[in-house]
């Protein structure tokens, strides 16, 4: 049975970008939660089939036969998750969104100003007419290839032209935003015409309503974060013993984020500096040079530390700590709390992240120390035995944690899906492919790179051929203008 036909299948396609891991982080947190609610309901289902006895046999077998709509089977949900930038826009907007870690890492300030200054609509609104024309077609190819019955942005600056990609379509396929920011809420993340639009918090939900949007669009189901947060873990001291910890020392957990800033080595080197009796777990993320740079001075320090890369056993990192020192991601804020960690933030991206300061302190889970000084004062009051600082924030994190945020996203995102048995917005009520006129720009958009393929090696990577073949019609012919300049191109380079 084709894709097209097949009813019990449902697509649900994530929009990201890798600006930084929590974006990618939030749909893999969703996603994961998408495929425990398939294999629940699976189970449900199978543990409800009606059962019949056969003649030849005494012993009752399922039948696998079911008409009624409730007997039906739940479909299985086929999930994509996609960098739309990378993979879908052209040149520079491609590269343009590149730039994002090594700002974020070396020159903060200016991605602040910058965050600052677009954060409002004639600025979203200028900005979405100058990228428009580098992703747009992309946009169209990618939806008419994997055919979603959902589309799911977790990123703010793609969602204008999406809208716009989907209005182009006619389908009526349904878009949801997804935000992963919990205080400061960029404008372009509400853009209108949404199906819904699923906050974090109670102030990023305020900010929507001062949109003028449909207020029964927006849902406040919490940050996305992974499954395996809700799960049991080993004991405290398992872990610690897994990790080659000392028992009776308190452990800071030091994160920077996926790219490993917020001043990371600073507050390693306080630490030391500080001969707190503790000992640490640094995790560097992406930063390879960071993760090099403390690898090399580990001997050095007055305090025991191991240091990780990029790491995938971060719920056991984190319960094996008492502290947890970050930058103000909102990913590892949520995470932290859904550990009952008290916070240290050492660091924050200006602009985007500046409102999570303040979630963490309002809230009173946690405290900002940007200089050393307050940063080793503050952990030296949350490691004394007894500390009431400790106990207050930790009580304080288990009121404020949502553990099981992603699970309501995703019951949230599978309502928007055609009932069970029915068609997609892809198929017809006989189950058939749709078949609709598709415009020029539609065409264009999903191309077929039969020249390319067939080109000579020395030919195939030529930069200026890769750009023409791609303007190939529908039918993989190269039209003949672009023809004549591929063959002009050839002959000046040879």
């Amino acid at each position: 049975m084709s894709q097209l036909s097949d009813t019990t299948q449902r697509t649900i396609l994530f929009l990201i970008a890798d600006t930084g891991a929590g974006h990618r982080s939030a749909a893999n947190a969703i996603s994961n939660a998408l495929r425990l609610i398939s294999q629940r309901e699976q189970e449900e289902w199978n543990a409800q089939k009606p059962v019949a006895v056969h003649a030849s046999s005494a012993t009752p077998q399922r039948s696998p036969v079911s008409t009624a709509e409730n007997e039906l089977p739940p479909p299985t949900y086929r999930i994509e998750i996609v960098d739309v930038f990378e993979e879908y826009s052209r040149f520079p907007l491609r590269e343009a969104v590149k730039l994002y870690g090594p700002t974020i890492r070396y020159n903060p300030k200016l991605f602040g100003e910058v965050f600052h200054r677009s954060n409002r609509e004639g600025t979203v609104m200028a900005m979405t007419s100058l990228a428009t024309p580098l992703i747009f077609n992309g946009l169209l190819k990618l939806f008419t290839t994997i055919q979603p019955d959902v589309v799911v942005s977790i990123h703010p600056i793609i969602n204008f032209v999406t809208i716009r990609a989907l209005k182009q379509l006619g389908l009526q396929i349904p878009f949801i935003t997804v935000v992963t920011d919990l205080i400061s809420v960029h404008f372009s993340w509400f853009a209108p015409g949404a199906d819904a639009y699923i906050v974090p918090t109670e102030q990023a939900k305020q900010l929507y309503l001062k949109r003028k949007l449909d207020p029964e669009r927006v849902h406040m189901l919490g940050m996305p974060i992974d499954p395996k947060y809700t799960r049991e873990v080993a004991s405290k001291e398992d872990l610690r013993k897994k990790f080659g910890l000392t028992q009776d020392l308190p452990v800071v957990l030091l994160v920077g984020g996926g790219d490993g800033a917020g001043g990371l080595h600073a507050a390693v080197r306080a630490i030391s500096q500080a001969r707190l009796p503790v000992q640490l777990l640094v995790v560097t993320g992406r930063n390879k040079k960071l993760y090099a740079q403390l690898q090399r001075t580990r001997s050095r320090l007055h305090v025991s530390a191991h240091i990780f890369g990029f790491v995938n056993n971060m719920p056991e990192l984190m319960h094996a700590s008492d502290v947890i020192i970050t930058k103000a991601g909102p990913g590892t804020i949520c995470e932290a709390l859904a550990c009952n960690l008290p916070i240290i933030l050492s660091g924050y991206v200006p602009g985007q992240e500046e409102g999570n300061i303040d979630y963490v302190v309002h809230n009173d889970v946690g405290v900002l120390a940007l200089d050393s000084r307050t940063l080793t004062d503050e952990l030296r009051r949350l490691i004394k035995p007894g500390s009431p600082e400790l106990r207050r924030r930790l009580a304080n994190a288990r009121k404020l944690s949502r553990p099981a945020s992603s699970f309501a996203i995703g019951e949230e995102i599978l309502s928007f899906l055609p009932e069970r048995g029915q068609p997609g917005v892809w198929q017809r009520q006989d189950g058939q492919p749709v078949h609709y006129r598709m415009s020029g720009r539609i065409q264009s958009a999903i191309r077929i790179r039969r020249l390319h393929n067939h080109l000579p090696k020395t030919i195939a990577k030529n930069s200026v051929i890769r750009r023409f073949s791609k303007t190939q019609d529908i039918s993989g012919e190269m039209p003949e203008q672009t023809k004549r300049l591929s063959r002009r191109n050839i002959k000046d380079r040879i």
